[in-house]
């Protein structure tokens, strides 16, 4: 009797089917697996509501977006004291403008100190800015490049709020007062000194001497007559100041102090407070503390200079 193997598939091709089949199976599991493994980038989480009506062509440009929102909340969160190019509230406001004549003359109404450092950046910045931080004090730099070294402690200022002021590239007297001409350019490179290192050319200034000085006379006469118009038309403002702690010379600590009471007795309303923070100024460091604490006690705020700042003027000795 003959067996019918029509029906009947031979073992080995049996075997092979069942292998082919456990083959395919593990093929599906495996890419199964490895999309559900594969987490979405923060960018496309981010834009994932949107994602489905866009062509895919779009998706980088999408990417690229969402990369640029991230930035923009860690610059604003990093605050005012930001140095970054168009992150300061300050860098417009405080840029010098010729279109800007909103200068202030009038006291505010709360008693308030504006102390002022001329002659930095140097050796004795650091210290200066230390114990403003330790009082929670502002103040205004009107800087120099004397010591060309501690150039970027102006950006360090800056950033730690204080404002930043033009005072004098050299402070050589004859070569700044020997013309109109040379002034301008003595400002013009403390100015792009100073937007090296925050981005923008700062309108408030004090000139060298102040505007009372009578130096200039020896190199230009009557150069301070006309200095001091042009500057406002130019989108500056000068500021002087009304009383001094007298470290323009050398004294004690304690002389500096006393000389800070008999400068302040009048009780003015708006002190714009003049101090050095230049080499060889170690007593203005020590007495510093002591200045702040006084001013506290005779009920003053601090603030540093801006455009709301009571301007001072002196009498023009040139």
């Amino acid at each position: 009797m003959q067996r019918n193997t029509s029906t009947i598939t031979p073992a080995p091709v049996a075997f092979v089917r069942t292998l082919l089949l456990v083959g395919l199976a593990l093929v599906t599991l495996v890419l199964a697996t490895g999309c559900a493994a594969s987490p979405a980038k923060p960018q496309e989480e981010a834009s994932a509501q949107s994602a489905a009506s866009q062509p895919a062509a779009t998706e980088p440009e999408a990417t690229e977006s969402n990369s640029g929102d991230a930035n923009t909340d860690t610059s604003t969160n990093t605050g005012p004291t930001t140095t970054q190019a168009g992150t300061d509230p300050r860098d417009e406001e405080f840029a010098v403008d010729p279109s800007r004549t909103d200068w202030n003359f009038e006291a505010p109404e709360t008693k308030t100190v504006y102390l002022t450092f001329d002659d930095g950046p140097s050796e004795n910045t650091q210290a200066v800015l230390d114990i403003l931080d330790r009082y929670g004090i502002k103040a205004t730099f009107f800087v120099t490049n004397i010591n060309p070294d501690y150039a970027p402690m102006i950006a360090e200022c800056y950033a730690r709020g204080h404002t930043i002021g033009l005072h004098t590239y050299t402070h050589d007297y004859a070569q700044v007062y020997a013309s109109a001409d040379a002034y301008w350019e003595d400002l013009g490179s403390i100015g792009e000194l100073v937007r090296e290192q925050i981005g923008y050319v700062p309108c408030f200034i004090r000139f060298p001497g102040g505007s009372s000085n009578t130096i200039s006379a020896n190199y230009t006469p009557g150069i301070m007559t006309q200095l001091s118009s042009d500057v406002v038309d130019a989108g500056y403002q000068y500021f002087d100041w009304d009383a001094s702690c007298g470290d323009g010379a050398e004294h004690t600590a304690d002389e500096l102090v006393d000389a800070t009471i008999a400068d302040t007795s009048y009780g003015y309303q708006s002190i714009v407070f003049l101090a050095h923070d230049g080499a060889g100024k170690q007593t203005t460091v020590e007495a510093l503390p002591r200045i702040i604490e006084y001013f506290q006690e005779e009920g003053y705020q601090f603030a540093p200079i801006d455009r709301q700042t009571c301007v001072p003027h002196h009498g023009i000795g040139n």
